[in-house]
């Protein structure tokens, strides 16, 4: 059989594997006596061998299988969880990786070495017979309870599993402990191709919200593919029916599930007793019936081109509304404005489905990080704690490729440049392991994600000494500086403070290259810091960059869109209260020294500007300073489709995100902020 039309299914299950396995072995870094860690990579281990050896990629079932190996040794506690074995077992995974990138190309990766660690550490040291004993008594608990008078089968005369006596143990444990004890009916799709695949992504969800007891047919059989279309699972939990659903469905290829109480308890008030009827009308605990199958929930994986070429649809769809509303304007028709009012609602409808379906978590960006700052801090010899907040925020997909990067260098920098050696912080009196905070939030239209350490900050008054040293500025213009301004000068391209180059840093374009991404994504970056305390970098994002809104301003005549964004407020002034200060234009507002620029000649408009004494001013923020743009008129806000401008012909352009039609077909300008000042 041809296999090439799977290679992009592959692909996208192992990297989910890859991933799993990553952040399982962390995990296992920092709890080795967790077995449950072991368990989930010998699951992702053993689907991903299995993939491997159907598609016929027979270097990485190779690797896999000998990872299998040195792994069940360590479940088996004949081999100790080391320094030394956590790192075999990264190096393992970014082989698999270099492999699994490779099935494209055709390229092949040397192995032998790496199969020679492996087999060296499983001949190494086991462990003695006392630690064995000691980790085999910390995993199974040291509690002995009693719950027979407590628990009793809901229906004794339908079992569904059979379970041994160390199982019935474990499920008198687990009900002491509070726990559900469910019985899951899984159903997979017919056409699905990685059954094995499937079954461990259920098992590994499974396993965060619980504890699985007994598979039918066992871990090995699902693992090896020796199964239908069906599987069951005895599992306790806390979980209500709901979640375990949610969950479960959202996993591709899953035809149904079917959630049963394999046992209830006398005495627990909220639970109902489970009644002798058929499995299309079985009960849950809280007494809602349910049918013989949950609904499931179907997903397919898209092109994202599709999505774009959607999302471009949408576009022109709004643009055509905006158009038939204007022209309705004119026309005094109820039964038209009836039929607009309509439209409106489907396309709006239509554009939030589309929005959507564009968007994902932001962990798929946030979870590479745990192992980059792991073997970051390793290098360099220190300590340091990543703490990741707000994973399951959602950013349009065109975002979330492009943020990747700009994060890269500021975790990079925020261990190599902000947190201390080891020794230096002991004697600050600081923990010894350092702080590094990645989180992410929501905020009206935009995400923010912030990056901040607890390392020895950043000092203005240094930074404006090095920007003399490298002869960005001289002195007399950075003694001008505010702090805040002193502290933006590490965004000017060449800019470094590293006494040494190395290849985490050094050479002055990292933090330049975030501050150009992020702008051109219409975002913006704020930094703050404290001499000894640390440092914080906050990243503003648009939830999408397609659609987005905007003020409309009027400058010479011509229509502008200023993203809304930017904007802080918009006040009106008199001509006389503007002053001049060194040949610049400013006023007092709110008690603040308020820079202006004229827009109409920023953009070099034709004509004379009209004498007023009354002025417009909209008020920006770029970079945590505010500046005054003095427009001609405020059209109020409208939400446009940004078009992207031809790269050939307006390259050297600068101040212009891009370009939107108006209801009338008119063409306008949207204004970049970043780049216009």
């Amino acid at each position: 059989m041809d296999m090439s039309e799977y290679k992009d299914i592959f692909k996208a299950e192992s990297e989910e594997h890859l991933q799993q396995l990553n952040e399982s072995l962390l995990g296992l870094e920092q709890n080795p006596l967790e077995i449950e860690y072991i368990n989930t990579m010998f699951r992702s281990a053993h689907t991903l061998k299995g993939m491997s050896a159907t598609m016929g990629f027979s270097t990485i079932a190779e690797l896999t299988h000998e990872m299998e190996n040195l792994m069940d040794m360590v479940r088996k506690c004949q081999v100790a969880v080391s320094d030394s074995l956590i790192d075999i077992l990264f190096e393992c995974l970014d082989t698999l990786e270099a492999l699994v990138e490779s099935v494209d190309t055709g390229g092949e990766v040397n192995i032998s070495h790496l199969q020679a660690t492996l087999t060296q550490a499983m001949e190494g040291a086991l462990c003695a017979v006392e630690a064995t004993g000691n980790i085999a008594s910390s995993l199974a608990g040291t509690v002995s309870i009693n719950t027979q008078e407590n628990l009793k089968p809901a229906h004794e005369t339908e079992m569904h599993i059979q379970l041994s006596e160390s199982e019935n143990a474990d499920i008198e444990t687990a009900h002491h402990e509070g726990n559900r004890i469910l019985e899951l009916k899984v159903m997979l799709d017919p056409s699905c191709v990685l059954k094995s695949a499937r079954s461990t992504l259920v098992l590994i969800n499974l396993s965060k919200m619980g504890k699985i007891i007994k598979c039918m047919p066992s871990e090995a059989d699902l693992e090896d593919e020796k199964f239908g279309f069906e599987f069951s699972v005895v599992f306790a939990t806390k979980e209500d029916d709901a979640r375990i659903t949610e969950v479960i469905t959202k996993i591709s290829e899953i035809k149904a599930i079917d959630i049963s109480a394999l046992y209830a308890c006398e005495n627990d008030e909220t639970e109902s007793t489970i009644k002798e009827d058929t499995r299309e009308s079985q009960k849950c605990s809280s007494g809602v019936k349910r049918s013989e199958s949950v609904k499931s929930i179907q997903s397919v994986r898209v092109n994202i081109e599709r999505l774009d070429n959607l999302m471009n649809l949408v576009g022109e769809l709004i643009i055509n509304k905006i158009r038939l509303n204007q022209l309705a304007s004119d026309i005094n028709a109820k039964s038209l404005d009836e039929s607009l009012a309509n439209l409106d609602r489907l396309t709006n409808e239509i554009q939030n489905e589309v929005m959507e379906a564009r968007m994902v978590p932001i962990d798929q960006v946030f979870s590479r990080f745990p192992r980059m700052i792991r073997d970051l801090a390793k290098s360099e010899g220190k300590q340091v704690d990543l703490v990741i907040e707000g994973k399951e925020i959602e950013l349009d997909r065109t975002v979330l490729d492009e943020i990747g990067d700009p994060l890269v260098h500021l975790l990079r920098n925020a261990v190599d440049h902000g947190i201390e050696p080891t020794g230096e912080r002991i004697k600050l009196g600081k923990p010894v392991a350092g702080f590094v905070g990645l989180s992410a939030s929501r905020q009206r239209n935009s995400v923010i994600i912030e990056v901040q350490d607890d390392g020895k900050g950043m000092d203005p008054g240094h930074l404006r000494d090095i920007a003399v040293k490298k002869g960005i500025m001289n002195r007399e213009e950075v003694d001008k500086l505010s702090d805040t301004d002193a502290l933006n000068l590490i965004f000017v391209a060449g800019f470094s403070g590293a006494k040494t180059i190395t290849d985490v840093s050094g050479r002055g374009v990292g933090m330049d290259a975030v501050k150009t991404k992020i702008e051109a994504l219409g975002g913006t970056v704020k930094v703050s810091s404290v001499p000894g305390q640390g440092s914080s970098i906050k990243l503003q994002l648009p939830l999408t960059v397609a659609i987005i809104q905007s003020l409309m301003v009027t400058i010479a005549g011509e229509t502008y869109a200023i993203p809304l964004a930017n904007v802080v407020r918009d006040v009106g002034i008199k001509a006389r209260d503007i002053k001049t200060i060194e040949g610049k234009e400013v006023i007092l507002l709110r008690g603040e020294v308020l820079p202006l620029l004229r827009l109409r000649d920023v953009l070099d408009c034709p004509g004379e500007a009209e004498k007023k004494e009354n002025l417009i001013v909209v008020v920006v923020e770029r970079m945590g300073s505010n500046i005054g743009f003095v427009v001609d008129q405020l059209l109020g806000q409208q939400e446009v489709i940004i078009k992207t401008l031809d790269n050939k012909l307006l390259k050297n352009t600068r101040g212009f995100a891009g370009a939107t039609i108006l209801g009338d077909g008119s063409v306008a300008l949207i204004l970049d902020i970043a780049t216009l000042i």
